[in-house]
């Protein structure tokens, strides 16, 4: 076991917690690795492009890992490297949505997750963007996961651009949550509004944890076990027989992709 902790990058054991508790390494050894692996020849965890939920992602697999008062972060403490995380700034919670132009006929982008919705805005306002994954759209909003839970919210807020039509582009987590998100906004539009999956996203989403976990049922746990499985047959008509299937495994037992398996580098 101290073989295999000295093998690791100095800095994960040269404080002696490591060395002294055997029982971390068994425990967080999957995670260990990977942290080695990323650390190697680089004085940070990240070099600042990130989000921390991206960053925690890409490099263990789970978008919380790292979240604060996680049992990253205190693994990081412990082992004295809390110091060596190094992500893009958090963005504040009152960006609600970017909508540059007013059209007859709109296109905008619904994002469940902060971070994307951060990334498509800067693609947008910062690099005068038009198109997000090929797809020309008009604006994005930041959705929190909760805009269905108020029936007036996004209504009344697309009552505001004075359009003719407007086609709102869903993206979410794949997840039993984030899917039953979209069939509660398909129902909410009630004909007001289109409603539409963002599919080059979800598309995207799908090969990467296809080629990051062969089998569906490694992707991330959720608690989601007692959530019914709604709004896949509404992204179903948009994915390859081979994305749906997986997608399927994936809901059926009860995992996760994340958002943030996308970044601003994929936009």
């Amino acid at each position: 076991m101290r073989r295999k902790i000295i093998d690791l990058d100095p800095r994960l054991w040269i404080n002696g917690w490591l060395l002294s508790t055997p029982d971390a390494f068994v425990r967080y050894e999957r995670e260990l690795r990977a942290l080695d692996a990323a650390l190697a020849g680089s004085p940070t965890l990240g070099d600042g492009t990130l989000s921390c939920r991206e960053l925690s992602y890409r490099v263990f697999g789970d978008e919380k890992f790292l979240a604060l008062e996680s049992e990253g972060r205190k693994l990081l403490h412990l082992m004295g490297l809390a110091d060596v995380l190094c992500c893009r700034p958090q963005a504040k919670l009152e960006l609600l949505h970017h909508i540059p132009k007013h059209h007859r006929q709109m296109r905008l982008v619904v994002s469940e997750n902060l971070d994307p919705w951060v990334n498509m805005r800067n693609a947008m306002f910062v690099e005068g963007r038009k198109r997000i994954l090929g797809e020309r759209v008009h604006g994005v909003v930041f959705g929190n996961g909760y805009l269905v839970d108020d029936p007036h919210k996004l209504p009344d807020l697309l009552a505001t651009l004075c359009a003719e039509r407007v086609e709102v582009l869903y993206w979410g987590d794949l997840d039993r949550a984030g899917l039953q998100i979209l069939a509660k906004l398909v129902e909410l539009a009630d004909g007001r509004f289109d409603v539409a999956p963002f599919a080059p996203a979800y598309r995207l989403m799908l090969q990467r944890a296809m080629r990051r976990f062969p089998d569906p049922r490694g992707n991330e746990e959720t608690d989601q076990g007692g959530v019914p499985v709604r709004g896949f047959e509404l992204l179903e008509p948009c994915l390859k027989k081979r994305e749906a299937a997986y997608l399927r495994e994936v809901l059926d037992g009860a995992r996760l992709i994340p958002q943030e398996i996308i970044t601003a580098e994929d936009l």
